[in-house]
């Protein structure tokens, strides 16, 4: 594709941006749909960046891997001098990721420079203290998918499969998250309506785009065998709008709130009680550890970026790239004390 498909304006130019890019950054910005708050803060966090680039005597289009740590490690001239201060990890990871959009954007424009702000990411430049992105190993994720499939049988041999309800809900929800790649956000209010299972996907219609998430094949029975139950539980004719997953008011707190959507800390008690089943516990028992799990899946059978996008809802290529990364240092990490105990085993 030729850079001038990727153009919306008469200014959103390479020699533009390089001339005036704060001017052509703030016309991009209005493009991309963002809040008016966020949009705001974006367009300070590149002024700044701009600023510091033109005081190092150089143009955005000379910009090196080396130049973005430098700058975020550097203090911001714009506060005083007793409130200048180290920027955090949330901070630092900001703007590597608004910088690596904008020069994935500059790539598109004809640019012919590696994107310095996802090498800067790649050698560790934004992570600061942050913890790194979990995943199931591959024994883990095993456990999963067996108890899905082995306590789903268990449930179907029982006269009275609707007495088990809350339990085949709970089933389709890890099915949906290690499955689906589903957010908790989106489990609060997913609808019928939004379910494929003959293609097998999930369709989410987002602000400004649409999110198909592929349903893997371990995931299907349990979805549908909790859209059974559900029918025989309520009514064989659910209108469309009906919640995929609805909360259990029968007993306990709360038995007396009349909305069907199951609240956030509710669905994350859920989850961590069928993976301590599975022997999986503390911060990785998590609804967003599952979700990164179906993206390593994704990974491991060779999905491509676009597919990643697609199939998680991210925003942009630069997203699935990080994931990627992200998966590769976490199997490097598993790999190396193996490696290590080899090595000393053969010194022996």
């Amino acid at each position: 594709m030729t850079a001038n498909a990727y153009r919306r304006n008469l200014f959103d130019t390479l020699d533009h941006w390089v001339s005036n890019p704060t001017g052509s950054f703030n016309l991009w910005l209005g493009e991309q749909q963002f809040k008016s708050t966020t949009a705001n803060v974006y367009r300070s966090m590149f002024a700044r960046f701009c600023q510091w680039l033109e005081d190092e005597g150089k143009a955005i289009d000379r910009c090196e891997s080396a130049d973005i740590p430098r700058f975020l490690n550097d203090p911001n001239s714009n506060l005083p001098t007793t409130r200048q201060k180290a920027q955090s990890s949330r901070q630092r990871q900001q703007y590597i990721r608004l910088l690596e959009r904008v020069f994935s954007h500059l790539s598109n424009l004809g640019l012919q420079l590696n994107n310095p702000a996802k090498l800067a990411s790649l050698q560790g430049a934004g992570r600061g203290k942050d913890k790194p992105t979990r995943f199931l190993n591959q024994e883990e994720r095993d456990r999963v998918i067996e108890y899905l499939e082995t306590r789903l049988s268990e449930l179907q041999t029982d006269a009275a499969p609707v007495d088990n309800w809350v339990e085949y809900r709970d089933l389709a929800l890890v099915a949906v998250l290690i499955g689906a790649g589903l957010k908790v956000a989106n489990l609060k209010y997913l609808t019928l309506n939004c379910i494929n299972m003959a293609e097998q996907y999930i369709e989410l219609s987002q602000a400004h785009y649409t999110h198909r998430g592929r349903i893997l094949p371990f995931a299907i029975q349990p979805l549908n065998s909790w859209l059974s139950i559900q029918r025989q539980l309520t009514d064989p004719t659910l209108p469309e709008d009906r919640p995929v997953f609805f909360a259990d008011h029968s007993k306990g707190y709360g038995r007396q709130a009349t909305t069907l959507q199951m609240h956030p800390s509710s669905i994350h008690r859920r989850i961590q009680k069928i993976l301590a089943h599975c022997d999986i516990s503390g911060e990785r028992a998590s609804p967003q550890t599952l979700r990164n799990t179906y993206a390593a899946i994704l990974i491991d059978a060779g999905a491509s970026d676009h597919e990643l996008v697609d199939f998680l809802g991210l925003q942009a290529s630069i997203s699935a790239q990080r994931l990627r990364g992200n998966y590769a240092s976490f199997k490097t990490a598993r790999e190396t004390p193996m490696i290590t105990r080899d090595r000393a085993a053969t010194q022996q």
